[in-house]
């Protein structure tokens, strides 16, 4: 019980990560001079590519404790 609550828990924070990365990702395009519906894709790619390398991070890591 407790490893799933720990690995529910990871996932959360991850996901707040990045959502908080999508959204510097959105000021930074916005910062040089992208319209908003370019700006608003850049952020979302940065969102999935973080969630991306976070979740491969987190399944190599819960192999290795395995």
């Amino acid at each position: 019980m407790h490893d799933l609550l720990f690995l529910i828990i990871t996932l959360a924070v991850l996901v707040m990560a990045a959502v908080l990365a999508g959204v510097i990702g959105f000021g930074i395009a916005r910062w040089a001079g992208s319209p908003i519906p370019d700006a608003v894709v850049r952020g979302f790619i940065v969102c999935a590519g973080t969630l991306t390398i976070g979740i491969a991070v987190l399944g190599v890591v819960v192999t290795a404790i395995r």
